[in-house]
């Protein structure tokens, strides 16, 4: 490290042990994630990307979410600038409306504040609200709050765009049957029972990613390819690991097998999928129970 690189450091940690953090904040900050909901700050993390959110609006898989910035003196019309009393961060806030976007669950890392202003879907503030004003014009395309839009902008579009699941076009036994897999092929390229070879053929089950790596070579396509050829994924398995309580889980999951936190993701989706398939009726899977379960036999019985 430089010397000024040294002394810019130093100077950034000096700034940070002089600021206050609320009880509040490190109340909610220390415990465990649940669900989100309206009116809540999070910090929202994506393969290095991270930004602060604030949530107007929830549904089943995804939220809406707004950048929020306790730089207030860059903004702009469609930004509403609270005072430090409208959130338990009790620091005045940049809420950039404009730049409000639909986020999936599985990019909410951690709760740390939250807003005493009610806001509407869009994250205007109700007709109600008091305490608050709206932004001014950019001085110009070049100015420096143009520049932290712009940033802010690209952020919010990364995480809106995170995936991990293969998406499940239902067409792998087609695809095996052009190229002339059958149950024998299958049984002795993957090393698996006949009934799973046929549940493959049927579209009962999935394949996994080892296995999709295994065909990859024969089949001429990539192994994500193939995993994208699969039946659709239960919506309540996605949904079960796609919530924020689950990321502590994944990321010590991630650590102990030495992969990154979105292929251990991936390993306890298509693990918990296969052993569901064996049940006679996978249709009445309790898939919290089951992601439990996987979780407690890989991490330990104080995995929660």
């Amino acid at each position: 490290m430089s010397q000024a690189s040294s002394s810019a450091y130093e100077r950034l940690r000096a700034a940070a042990a002089q600021l206050h953090v609320p009880d509040a904040v490190r109340t909610v900050a220390a415990a465990a994630p649940g669900d989100p909901r309206p009116g809540q700050i999070w910090r929202a993390v994506w393969e290095g990307v991270v930004e602060v959110v604030a949530i107007t609006a929830v549904d089943d898989t995804t939220v809406h979410a707004l950048p929020v910035s306790l730089e207030t003196r860059f903004n702009d019309p469609d930004t509403v600038l609270l005072p430090a009393e409208a959130s338990t961060l009790e620091q005045p806030l940049a809420l950039w409306c404009g730049l409000g976007r639909r986020l999936p669950w599985y990019v909410l890392d951690r709760q740390v504040s939250e807003l005493s202003v009610p806001l509407e879907a869009d994250g205007s503030p109700v007709p109600d609200a008091s305490g608050y004003r709206y932004g001014s014009p950019l001085p110009s395309p070049a100015s420096q709050a143009a520049e932290f839009r712009s940033t802010l902008a690209d952020t919010m579009d990364v995480l809106a765009t995170a995936r991990w699941a293969p998406r499940g076009s239902g067409g792998l036994p087609a695809l095996l049957k052009q190229r002339g897999l059958g149950p024998t092929e299958l049984i002795h390229r993957l090393s698996i029972k006949p009934p799973r070879a046929l549940a493959l053929l049927r579209a009962q089950t999935s394949l996994t990613p080892p296995e999709a790596h295994l065909l990859a070579p024969t089949l001429g396509m990539s192994a994500d390819a193939i995993l994208a050829a699969n039946p659709p994924l239960p919506d309540r398995l996605l949904h079960e690991l796609s919530r924020p309580a689950r990321r502590e889980q994944i990321r010590r999951l991630a650590h102990l097998t030495g992969t990154a936190e979105q292929e251990a993701r991936r390993q306890a989706l298509f693990a918990t999928l296969s052993l569901a398939a064996r049940q006679e009726r996978p249709a009445e899977t309790d898939w919290p129970a089951r992601v439990d379960r996987y979780f407690q036999v890989h991490l330990g019985p104080e995995s929660e």
